[in-house]
Order: C-alpha cells, then structure tokens, then sequence
C-alpha cells in the first residue's frame, strides 16, 4: 500500500460506530440484512449488480477482476487498509479463492486459518485430510493427467468415482498439473443413501442446522427436509461432519457437507464453505423459517447462534427433460394448485432447445407437508401431472 494511500485512510470508527464489513460477491439480501443489523457495509464483487438489486444506496461497490490475483488481493487490502474494513464475508465460493482466503488471513479479517476453506472444498486436499486422520477413510488415488487414469482405477480395485480436480493457482494441484492437462481424484465407489448436513460455525464451534434427505435418500428425484434419519445415523453423520471442520481448522461460516451412509458408517464425499445453492437453501427456509443472511449477520454482530427447529416437511420434486426440443407443456397450472405447493420452476418455454449431457437447467416443484407420507404423495402427483413432449431430432442425440 502507498504511502499517499496511507495518509488518505479514512480515521478509525469511535468504538460506538458500527463495525466495518467486506462483503465479496454477496447477495442483495445478505447486504440488506448487514445494513439492517447496523453494519457499515462496502462490496467487492466481479460483476457490478443490475439496477434491480435493490442495493442500499449508502453501500459502496467495487469491481474488480477475481481471476487477477494481484488485483483481487490488492482490492481487499485497499478495503481494509484505506476504508477501515474491520471483517471479510466471502460468498458465492470465493472463501476458496488463494487470494482471499490469504490476505484476509493476513490482515486479520477473518479467523478462518487461509488453507480451511480449500481444505473442505477441494476433493484431493478433503479426502487427503480425512485419510490421514483415519476418520470417514476411503480408499483413493491421484493421477495427474488421464494417461494416468486406468494405473489409478487399477489401484483402488473395486467400484470408483472420478472426480476432475479444479486447477487453482498456488495449488499443490496447479504445480503438478502439465500445462493443458487435467488431474483427477479415483476414489472407491461409496454406496448408500446420501444427506446434506447444513453447519454454521461461530468461534470454532459447529452447530448443526439441519440435514437433508438427497435424491434417493428419500425418494428417487426428491430433496426433503428435515431427513427423516434414526437418531444413531444423524448423530454419526453430525460426529463426522463436525470432525471434518475441526481438521480444516474452521472457525466461523455455514459449510455444506454431502455424507454417505454405508453399510460400514458415514463417509464424507465432499465439503463446501458456504450455505447450499438452490433449491436446498429455500428448502430449509420453508421448513423453519430459518434466514441464514439474518442469522449470520446477527452471530457476526455477537448474538448466539440460533439453531432452528422445523415445524413443517419440506421437499423439492427436481426433473430433467431429454435432450431435444420442446414441443409442449402441460400440468404446470394443475401443479402449482396442488396442496402444499409453493412455487413451481419450469425454466424452459415450447420451442426452446433442452441442451443434453447434464447442461440444462433444472426444473422442480417446491412444496410443504405436515408428514412424509403427504409430502410423498404430493410429489407423485407432480410426477402424474406434469408432461412434456420432446422432438428427439437427429441433430439433438
């Protein structure tokens, strides 16, 4: 930072004036809810917001380039050194970010250590974390390019997964990878019924806020919540989450852990530092009433956490249509009238494409219910209501 930089920062707030926040690619929610909470509040994101944002107009944005690591690092430390910001949010994935994660570890606006977030979120560095502990271990191997791919299946000797591991600068992973080239993680197939364990960490202690059932789970192309889970298996898949977070040395943030229950325990696949996407983090809301941004400003601001408790089922109906063009589309009103129904999401129109190979959007039904059994049963109606009709043209297999 300059010298004129320096003599140009702004004073240091009295002690009675609100606390200083950074607020990197956030939602217009989570900045209402900081600027209600009685945060003075600045936002660094990648892309300016749209004029609908509905921004408060006393919040400053900056912009800038979040693959240039020099300007991205040198814009936070321009935040905290020049406007007096006092603490860093990173949202929408950026926490895993070299360049955040490191200068806001070094300037000391967050007590996250700068390796927790890749930790949790980066496959090889997770199940590496966990192998060495001997906790949720699965047997797995590294190969550093595809040529290497049959030696490392071979390896593991049984059914696998293979995961395409993100390349991001200042990496182990970066370092080994040929230039050109993809790294993978073969890990041994894990079967059984997956759940999403939701956390949110204040001062290094983890409290659950809910799981949720994912598809299969529950039903074969449904998400509910809360999972109707034994009181043995939640509490196994809470032990190994929690674990997890004390590993990577995480100490305050929601993450999102993905749990496999098999036949020989819980199994970590993978971890993010951050609230679930879409439609999971609606999903919660509907069931609880719980506004994580609210939350997280509020334990951020001192208050204690406030784990919330569902009074209601909440499930969300996914589909997916072939690959091909829309013709038509029926059932869509029949839907959003059934009981329970809350919102109905069908992003395609007749005549548009539907991309294949998983590239398409998701549509899904999100609804309410007083029991398992009428959530089941609403969501076999959707499946009985709901039609489309594709044209499988040629140039679409």
């Amino acid at each position: 930072m300059s010298a004129t930089a320096d003599r140009h920062r702004e004073p240091d707030p009295p002690e009675s004036a609100p606390q200083r926040l950074l607020l990197l690619c956030p939602s217009p929610r989570l900045v209402r809810a900081a600027v209600a909470a009685g945060f003075a509040v600045r936002v660094l994101t990648d892309t300016l917001p749209p004029h609908d944002a509905c921004l408060p107009p006393e919040v400053p944005v900056d912009q800038v380039d979040f693959a240039d690591e020099d300007a991205l690092a040198g814009s936070i430390e321009a935040s905290a050194r020049v406007h007096g910001s006092q603490r860093l949010l990173a949202c929408a994935g950026t926490a895993e970010l070299p360049a955040v994660a490191g200068t806001a570890a070094r300037l000391g606006l967050t007590p996250n250590p700068p390796d927790a977030a890749r930790l949790l979120g980066e496959p090889a560095a997770m199940r590496a974390l966990l192998n060495g502990s001997r906790h949720s271990y699965v047997p797995a191997a590294r190969a550093r390019t595809a040529e290497e791919l049959p030696a490392a299946v071979e390896e593991i000797g049984a059914q696998v997964t293979v995961r395409t591991l993100p390349v991001c600068p200042g990496t182990a992973g970066a370092r080994d990878a040929t230039a050109g080239e993809r790294s993978y993680l073969v890990e041994q197939y894990l079967e059984g019924p997956e759940y999403g364990v939701v956390t949110l960490t204040v001062d290094g202690m983890h409290r659950v806020v809910g799981v949720v059932a994912l598809h299969g789970a529950w039903h074969p192309s449904s998400h509910l919540f809360p999972a109707p889970l034994g009181e043995r298996d939640e509490a196994e898949a809470r032990a190994i989450v929690t674990e997890l977070l004390d590993l990577a040395g995480y100490e305050f943030g929601y993450a999102y852990t993905v749990v496999v229950l098999t036949a020989d325990g819980p199994r970590v696949v993978r971890s993010r530092a951050t609230w679930p996407d879409e439609p999971l983090a609606s999903l919660i809301e509907l069931a609880t009433g719980f506004d994580a941004d609210d939350e997280l400003v509020q334990v951020l601001a001192g208050k204690p956490v406030n784990v919330p408790t569902a009074d209601r089922y909440a499930a969300v109906a996914s589909y997916r249509l072939p690959t091909g063009r829309l013709l038509s589309v029926s059932g869509l009103e029949a839907v959003s009238e059934l009981p329970g129904v809350h919102r109905v999401h069908f992003p395609y129109a007749s005549g548009d494409d539907i991309p294949g190979h998983g590239a398409g959007a998701d549509g899904h039904v999100m609804l309410s219910a007083e029991s398992t059994q009428q959530a089941a049963e609403t969501v076999t109606a959707v499946g009985r209501l709901l039609r489309a009709e594709v044209s499988r043209r040629p140039d679409h297999l």
